[in-house]
């Protein structure tokens, strides 16, 4: 089943939405390599900002991430429209506006979830930035902004009358947040209103929610956001499901390891060793819940300084999973990423394999030193580790 959204067709019914500080181009990346038709979408970008900033490396789109939408996110009806006119410019498949964002610090003004109080302003938004970009113009909004202002039907029509090719709907109001349960219901009330694709939202974390959320909504597509967190890989298994009516199994403990080590390089390479570790503590510790025994190691991970202290960390774990044997398999992707990339991530073929181009300039980054007495012990190390204990 395709979907069109105005010129853009879809090949999949799945999409990852824009979330604040985790979709950027290393997290989607990661879901790339995973289901490489999925929907996707970069963070939310302040259009006032842009004024300011034009040159913002959240639109950073690569190569292959095709096809992909830039949020933008604010209230001023002709800055909107020059944001998206910038999304369009940086290659975006099409621009998506943000009214359902609840955080207070983006509420408290006019912008995210605010303009469905404002349902007239959130209107003259969509468009002014319809008549100012070529390309298909989306909307993610909320059941309304509390149980006492439901008004996602109304807005919705109000919105697709006002151009947009699509909308995403999330199942709770702002109020909310992300508590209680996603009500599935009155968003297949919003999708038997409009004649426009709609993407239901909330609550999905295994492949079966999916497949019970299209049910239950009738909407065209699925938005998988905090469900990924940590497991990139549930986008394929629901794309799998959707398509075959079977799906594979999660990785096991010792891959989903790896990933967490990968994504963590990732960062440092694209964004320099201190942006790069921070932002990783928190997939580091999405990666490692529901591993039996994890917590000591997920706080340690939350205090890393280095990518070396990272792979430390989730090579002792490795063992605890899987024995020396998980370990070794573990630290034998070190390696192998170290043969790849070479010895000072960030360094080198900056558009490997087609993928990210690192503006980042890294100097001096250190080797991963991972002492082999402890990584190790009882276990054959390979060449690499073991030529450093020898120097």
């Amino acid at each position: 089943m395709t979907i069109q959204i105005g010129s853009l067709t879809l090949k999949s019914r799945v999409y990852v939405p824009p979330m604040a500080g985790v979709t950027d181009i290393v997290f989607r990346d990661v879901v790339r390599q995973v289901d490489p038709d999925c929907l996707l979408a970069t963070e939310m970008v302040s259009s006032r900002a842009l004024m300011n900033r034009p040159e913002s490396r959240l639109m950073d789109i690569a190569a292959g991430e095709h096809p992909i939408g830039i949020q933008i996110f604010g209230h001023e009806p002709d800055v909107m429209a020059q944001a998206a006119q910038m999304a369009e410019s940086k290659g975006a498949d099409f621009v998506d506006i943000n009214m359902g964002c609840p955080v207070p610090k983006i509420t408290k003004g006019k912008d995210g979830c605010a303009l469905m109080r404002e349902p007239a302003l959130a209107g003259e938004i969509v468009r002014t930035v319809r008549q100012a970009v070529s390309i298909p113009l989306t909307v993610k909004f909320r059941l309304g902004w509390d149980d006492d202002s439901r008004n996602a039907i109304e807005f919705g029509l109000m919105i697709e009358e006002a151009g947009a090719n699509a909308v995403t709907v999330h199942g709770r109001t702002r109020q909310q947040l992300y508590s209680g349960k996603a009500d599935w219901g009155f968003i297949a009330k919003v999708k038997r209103a409009l004649s426009i694709p709609v993407f239901g939202n909330g609550d999905v974390f295994e492949p079966e929610d999916a497949v019970r959320l299209l049910e239950v909504t009738g909407c065209d597509g699925v938005a998988v956001a905090r469900g990924t967190l940590g497991n990139p890989w549930l986008i394929k298994r629901i794309t799998d499901l959707l398509e075959k009516g079977v799906h594979g199994e999660p990785p096991d403990e010792i891959d989903k390891l790896i990933a967490a080590y990968r994504h963590t390089i990732g960062l440092i390479r694209y964004k320099g060793v201190r942006v790069g570790v921070n932002e990783s503590r928190r997939h580091l510790t999405h990666y490692t819940k529901g591993i039996t025994y994890s917590a000591p190691f997920r706080a340690r991970l939350t205090q890393i300084a280095s990518a070396g202290a990272a792979a430390e960390i989730l090579a002792e774990l490795a063992e605890q999973a899987g024995g020396l044997e998980g370990r070794e398999r573990f630290l034998l992707a070190v390696e192998q990423d170290y043969l790849e990339y070479g010895e000072h991530p960030g360094e080198g073929d900056a558009d490997h394999k087609g993928r990210i181009q690192s503006p980042v300039n890294v100097v001096a980054f250190p080797p991963l030193a991972i002492p082999v007495d402890r990584v190790y012990e009882n276990a054959h190390a390979p060449a690499h580790y073991a030529g450093h204990e020898r120097e």
